[in-house]
Formats: C-alpha cells, structure tokens, sequence
C-alpha cells in the first residue's frame, strides 16, 4: 500500500497585511482599535481613609469584639455557677470532693460575675 503526503496547512499564497489574520482560506481583518473597557475598580472612586481615622476605627472595632466576648464569658460563668450548685446539691451521687469543690464555687462565682460585671460596664 502506497502511503500519501498530507498536507495538514494548506500552502498560503496570499499576501497579509498588518492587522489580518489567516483562517483556513479566508483573510480576516481585525478591529483596527479594540475600545478599552472600565474595570469595577476604575469605577469605583477609592476613598483613602487617614491612618489616624483607621486607627480609631480598628480600635472601636477591637474594644467592641471585647465587650462581646467578656459578655460571652459572663454567661458561662452564671451557667457554671448554676451547674455548680447542681452538683454541690447532687447528694451522694457524687463524690464528697467533688460536691465540696462545686459547693465552694457555687458561692464563690456569683460574686465573680458580680465583679466582672461592675468592672465591664466602666469601660
């Protein structure tokens, strides 16, 4: 069997001027001038924050994540106290240690809440 040369690109005779492109056969010719488009960021007008007005920002921004966070922790230390009281009230169920301790907490954590709370509401 007799094998055949393919040409896989036709052979081009033509010409090309600048600013054409050769597809198959045909000769196209491209935009002269491709408008340039906007991006969202030349869009938007940046609005350059002074340090000093970001400083101030970032600082409200922390002392407010410690607000909610001391908030956060009062709570759990009313729950542990209520818990506390739970077990120092459990009876023999639990161990003479363990209701000693959870006794002397649950005295002793309401107060501490208390004081968190008084020290919390000056800042």
């Amino acid at each position: 069997m007799r094998r055949t040369r393919l040409n896989v690109v036709p052979p081009v005779s033509k010409e090309v001027a600048l600013g054409q492109v050769i597809d198959g056969d045909k000769v196209m010719s491209l935009p002269a001038h491709v408008p340039h488009k906007s991006t969202a960021v030349e869009d938007v007008q940046v609005v350059r924050e002074s340090r000093t007005s970001r400083v101030r920002r970032l600082q409200e921004e922390a002392r407010a994540l410690a607000r909610e966070q001391i908030s956060e922790f009062e709570v759990l230390i009313d729950a542990t106290a209520k818990m506390a009281l739970e077990i120092a009230d459990g009876g023999e169920v639990y161990s003479i240690g363990a209701r000693e301790i959870c006794r002397r907490l649950a005295d002793e954590l309401p107060r501490t809440l208390q004081t968190l709370q008084v020290i919390s509401k000056k800042n």
